[in-house]
């Protein structure tokens, strides 16, 4: 396996007037951001940055980001990107937490950031010498195994973990990922936040194959603006979250035409909008695809080109090369397919482990029986077809116990779903005031009108057993997200538990809270 910079290098030797980043105003060829890598990789290691070191990045979304990581990276370092809309206080941790000294960063920092010593990702005078060899401690003498990037994720104390990531997990995902057929004349428009790791596969997934990724105007683009951009630019593939996605698909899924792959997961994906952007798009194809931070990106994909072919709930699909998932009992055994249990990743995408967690380290990274590989405990409970397929089945510990049934409320969801009039939902477990524990069902309204509860309870009815459908239900005006986006199950408002439960529904406003980093598009 070789290093990040080997397989880039590759590329900036082979095609080196090739496009590799394109913004408003700004085209860098594979060549010059090879250049500007060196460059910048030699003012870090004149500002003393040691071999291995953590070097943090907060550029905006620009090629100078690019810059930013590939010339770390090309120092012999590791990066830590720091999105500026997250809040003060989960800054410091994580400056804290990753000990970094030196920040790579075109924007002010807030005063979280002010102790580090701050380098622009190019100088204002292109007067660095960018031919002959680097310094010591320079890419060359990089081993795959070496850290590529440390990645802040949600922790269940409510403070972040980082995530560490390996140079050979990154290049093993970019160069064996099956799902996007990135390469020469394929161009990838940039959309996830940098502190998300779709960023990985809009970054690497493109610079490692040859293809080009551009850069959508600073303004945020609407669903009906967004198709305009992407013929406009010649976009060919892109990555939406499983909200922006769900979004597009209800507002202007015809915007998603001049694409030829259309990526979304990171979160449970709604079949229906699945069903409608295909039928917008013939020869679009949705690839559906799964994977914690924790193993670089994706581990499994499905891939949708027919409307008739979408499943409900989507299964998680089948697993990418050099890639294995085991479906595994309490104790750690396997179970066969059908029966559910924790899904285990094993592969060469499995990353080191959490950044000074020892024991939590210990707790989720253990060896698979089956192959001796190493493989990581996803939390996920899943299932396995006959013929492979693995099928989502909610969060281990999400998982309840209800007048002695096991109650999975991701399998509700699913149901829930693709109930008439309703856009979104979340279901959980709430304790009732005489102490008993029931289904509670939070749902979005698809319009402004009324919803009634009565009709989405005889529409799960006939699609749950008895045990599993919802006593309550709550309307809201949206879903709670935390700072990263992802569903906050904990500000979900108590019910009025049995004033009208199936009745027709007040919409309540979603309670204050964190707000979750803006989407690009």
């Amino acid at each position: 396996m070789v290093t990040i910079d080997d397989a880039f290098r590759r590329w900036a030797v082979r095609t080196p007037d090739a496009v590799a980043l394109r913004a408003p105003g700004t085209r860098m060829t594979y060549g010059e951001l090879d250049r500007a890598a060196t460059r910048l990789a030699r003012r870090l290691t004149g500002l003393g940055v040691r071999h291995r070191e953590l070097v943090g990045v907060a550029a905006t979304p620009s090629p100078q980001f690019v810059v930013a990581i590939l010339g770390v990276l090309r120092a012999g370092c590791a990066y830590v990107p720091f999105d500026l809309a997250y809040p003060g206080k989960r800054l410091a941790h994580m400056r804290r937490d990753s000990g970094i000294r030196v920040l790579v960063a075109d924007a002010d920092l807030p005063p979280a950031l002010a102790d580090c010593v701050v380098l622009a990702p190019a100088p204002d005078a292109d007067d660095a010498d960018d031919t002959g060899p680097l310094p010591s401690g320079a890419a060359r003498q990089a081993d795959p195994a070496d850290l590529a990037y440390a990645m802040y994720t949600s922790g269940s104390t409510g403070l972040p973990k980082a995530v560490l990531v390996e140079q050979r997990n990154v290049t093993a995902f970019a160069l064996r990922q099956d799902f996007v057929a990135l390469g020469p004349g394929r161009t990838m428009l940039q959309s996830s936040s940098f502190s998300f790791d779709a960023s990985v596969l809009e970054i690497w997934g493109v610079l490692l194959r040859g293809a080009c990724l551009a850069f959508p105007p600073d303004s945020m683009l609407t669903p009906a603006e967004l198709g305009g951009v992407l013929a406009a630019e010649g976009v060919t593939d892109l990555w939406l979250s499983a909200g922006l996605f769900h979004r597009i698909a209800e507002d202007a899924p015809e915007a998603l035409a001049p694409l030829r792959t259309v990526i979304t997961g990171g979160d449970v994906v709604s079949p229906a909008r699945v069903r409608r952007v295909l039928s917008a798009n013939p020869g679009l194809t949705v690839a559906h695809i799964y994977g914690p931070t924790e193993t670089t990106v994706a581990v499994c994909r499905r891939l949708l080109t027919d409307p008739d072919q979408v499943e409900s709930p989507l299964p998680l699909g089948t697993p990418i090369p050099g890639t294995s998932l085991h479906v595994m009992d309490e104790r750690g055994r396997p179970l066969p397919p059908g029966e559910t249990g924790e899904l285990w990743i094993a592969g060469e995408t499995v990353s080191r482990g959490y950044h000074d967690r020892a024991e939590l380290t210990a707790d989720r990274y253990v060896t698979d029986a089956g192959t001796g590989r190493r493989a990581y405990r996803s939390g996920d409970l899943a299932r396995k077809r006959p013929d492979g397929t693995v099928e989502f089945a909610g969060r281990a510990d999400q998982q309840v116990k209800i007048r002695g049934f096991r109650i999975e409320p991701g399998e509700i969801e699913a149901a829930l779903g693709e109930a008439p009039g309703v856009h979104a939902c979340l279901v959980t477990a709430r304790v009732a005031p005489p102490g008993d524990r029931r289904v509670v069902a939070y749902v979005v309204p698809r319009a402004a009108g009324p919803l009634h509860a009565a009709e989405v309870h005889r529409f799960l009815a006939g699609r749950l057993p008895r045990h599993m459908l919802p006593s309550e239900y709550v309307a809201l005006d949206g879903l709670p997200l935390d700072a990263n986006g992802k569903e906050d199950r904990r500000r979900l408002p108590e019910p009025a538990w049995g004033r009208g439960s199936l009745a027709v529904l007040d919409v309540i406003p979603l309670p204050a809270g964190p707000a979750a980093l803006p989407e690009r598009i």
